[in-house]
């Protein structure tokens, strides 16, 4: 089976669509979705409607979560308040019913999809170091896990008890190892790099390749400013900080 994997799409529709388009042209059985599908971004209801008809399994994100009033806000920063509020005023009630359906875990294959660490997957914890992958490498079973959350690429690699941390690219996984693959970000990535980020994994050929591709950053931006949503957002999309 070959998956494709999106994450962290943050109400930013110009980037899901970007995202979207690219996969009409390409091969795979199942989209997968791991989450945080609003926050931060300008159209929370589109993006949610979209990813009802076009993914196969999604994934309950923290903002998400925090949207439709079932997380305290005081965890997020100032910033990420503001939009969590803002999308919480205006989310259609059938995008509350189907943020609420999301899953915490699935399973693909031989491989477990989280948004964030799949140790206390619902306590929303980051994978960014040795110690975090540690931590999750003890919390599952399978071969790789999946997550997004952080919003920048990045493979742990447990191999001969060792954690190696390197660049979420692409590779062929071996089977004596164990991975942890983070997607990335479609609406808001992190890693410097402006590009929204598409992952695709072929459980046959046990092979993991990330794609980045430009959108309209602009487009979006300018949604943000007529809603009136923090300069600080706006500004990030940018410079993928």
């Amino acid at each position: 089976m070959k998956y494709a994997l999106i994450s962290d799409i943050h109400g930013n529709l110009a980037a899901l669509d970007r995202v979207l388009q690219f996969l009409d042209s390409c091969e795979y059985d199942k989209l997968v979705c791991l989450g945080d599908i609003v926050g931060y971004g300008p159209d929370p209801n589109a993006c949610c409607e979209r990813i009802r008809e076009k993914a196969d399994i999604v994934l309950l994100g923290n903002h998400d979560q925090a949207a439709i009033g079932r997380m305290d806000i005081s965890y997020f920063n100032r910033y990420a308040r503001q939009a969590i509020a803002w999308t919480g005023l205006r989310l259609q009630s059938e995008c509350r019913s189907f943020l609420a359906d999301g899953l915490v875990q699935a399973e693909i294959d031989d491989a477990l999809c989280v948004h964030a660490s799949p140790f206390e997957p619902e306590n929303w914890h980051y994978v960014m170091s040795r110690i975090d992958a540690l931590q999750a490498f003890q919390a599952f079973s399978q071969h790789t896990c999946f997550v997004g959350h952080s919003h920048a690429p990045m493979i742990a690699v447990e191999a001969n008890d060792t954690i190696v941390l390197q660049a979420g690219e692409s590779l062929d996984l071996h089977p004596d190892n164990r991975y942890i693959i983070n997607v990335g970000s479609v609406g808001q990535p992190r890693d410097t790099n402006p590009k929204a980020c598409v992952g695709f994994y072929d459980s046959s050929d046990q092979t993991y390749k990330l794609i980045r591709l430009k959108y309209d950053i602009a487009e979006t931006q300018e949604k943000m400013r007529e809603q009136k949503l923090p300069q600080f957002l706006i500004e990030r999309l940018a410079v993928g900080r």
